[in-house]
């Protein structure tokens, strides 16, 4: 519509100057070189006219004739980066997907089309990776890494290659790299926790999942445990170390995340060197055990007191436990505090409450121990001493992964370097097989291994 209205506004200013021409034609006279023009002054300004829309038409001839070529070899350029790119692209698919030959034919695709090494490098450098060849890959990765644009893609490629050979040292100095150019990476934040958690240094790696926080690569609640334990590895190095009051900093930060995280617990309830100036302290793992009663928490409470005799430890026990033990676990340990004190009827009533459900290693001993030392009856206390090998194993820690027994609980398996895999629970054990029936073609023998937990 608007263009409709202007062009009518056009013809009408050059309907209207043209008959103001006509009616003031004037005269115009050149002379010039011997000869003489007179015309109206329209016909002239026409002329100029004509003359300015030809000088016009031949300017673009003369244009045209000088950018065709240009033209030409930019689109053959652009039709080459075209192939290249969707050549670069197939690359990485087929990478992705394991095809060495498709690899290996759009890489040099790519190469052949995209005269930039730096846009090609890289899928060069995945084929390489692809067919096994370490040495070129490297090569390609290493020369990613010298160009400031492509610096922090090589490094994580010969991150991931030093962490397929194992060169641990390798990783180690790579990740420290990558992480100072990109500390908001995932896959560089990730890789060095891993570094620091195996070489125990549990300083860092706590700094490390603050600093994932404060960047927003992981959230408070994705690291919340991690922090846990981590907390928990480094009171525990602390502890080692004599540096005490850090050690008290950094378990009882572990419980201020987690109430009833139990070696926490155990760590700081270890740091009590005076139960006098350490009422606090004391209070604390009291309030812990009123929440979560827990074997070693109360073996290692019930130590504060040295010197106190084991009437007035299991008196300390029960007004912890509040009189409410219900966890079997619990009962073998009151048991056997109450067998120490010589309250022979409070250890055979909390040993009887589970004897039937669930007779463990322990409490086949403490019933052989009741036996001999109430009754007097050295037949019975052999008999529960005979049922100890074939009885369920007591609790401990062991790793989840792997299954091995640890003698306390750590960040990492000692086994298999698993992170936060020792937990508390019932370790495998050894049973025998049964003979089979003698129809059955199928046959067994020796010793097969039982998951408990």
């Amino acid at each position: 519509m608007f263009r409709t209205i202007l062009l009518f506004f056009f013809l009408a200013c050059l309907i209207g100057l043209s008959v103001w021409l006509t009616d003031n034609p004037g005269s115009v006279r050149i002379s010039w070189l011997g000869y003489e023009i007179q015309t109206y002054f329209g016909v002239l300004l026409v002329a100029v006219i004509g003359l300015l829309f030809l000088i016009l038409i031949l300017v673009s001839l003369i244009k045209m004739i000088f950018k065709t070529p240009r033209d030409f070899f930019y689109a053959r350029k652009r039709r080459r980066e075209i192939e290249g790119y969707k050549a670069l692209t197939l690359g990485m698919a087929a990478v992705a997907a394991g095809d060495k030959d498709e690899a290996v034919r759009f890489s040099k695709q790519a190469n052949k089309f995209l005269s930039d090494p730096k846009t090609t490098r890289l899928l060069a450098a995945q084929t390489a990776a692809l067919n096994g060849d370490q040495a070129a890959s490297s090569r390609y990765f290493e020369s990613l890494s010298q160009d400031r644009e492509t610096q922090f893609v090589g490094l994580v490629g010969l991150i991931r290659q030093a962490k397929h050979s194992g060169d641990t040292t390798a990783v180690h100095r790579l990740t420290n790299k990558a992480y100072k150019l990109r500390p908001g990476s995932a896959f560089v934040v990730e890789t060095l926790f891993d570094l620091q958690i195996k070489t125990g240094a549990w300083e860092d790696a706590n700094k490390t999942l603050a600093d994932a926080v404060r960047r927003k690569v992981k959230s408070e609640s994705l690291i919340a445990r991690p922090k846990l334990v981590v907390l928990a590895a480094l009171a525990k190095s602390k502890k080692l170390d004599g540096k005490e009051k850090e050690a008290i900093s950094a378990s009882e930060s572990a419980l201020n995340y987690d109430k009833e995280f139990v070696p926490a617990a155990i760590i700081r309830t270890q740091l009590i060197s005076d139960v006098k100036s350490q009422r606090k302290a004391i209070s604390l793992i009291e309030s812990f055990c009123r929440r979560t009663l827990h074997p070693k928490v109360l073996e290692e409470y019930i130590k504060l007191w040295p010197n106190e005799d084991a009437l007035q430890k299991y008196q300390r026990l029960q007004n912890v436990s509040d009189n409410k033990v219900v966890d079997d676990e619990i009962k073998i340990f009151m048991a056997e505090a109450a067998l120490n004190a010589q309250l022979w009827r409070e250890a055979r009533s909390n040993l009887e409450s589970i004897i039937d459900n669930k007779a463990t290693v322990s409490c086949c001993r403490l019933m052989s121990k009741l036996e001999k030392l109430e009754m007097r009856n050295d037949d019975l206390s052999k008999q529960w001493l005979e049922k100890a090998p074939h009885a369920l194993p007591d609790k401990t820690w062991a790793c989840s992964t792997c299954g091995a027994v640890a003698v306390e609980w750590s960040a990492v398996c000692g086994n298999c370097q698993a992170f936060d895999t020792i937990i508390w629970k019932e370790p495998p054990r050894v049973g025998t097989l049964q003979p089979l029936d003698p129809k059955t073609n199928k046959e067994a023998s020796g010793p097969v291994i039982e998951n408990a937990g």
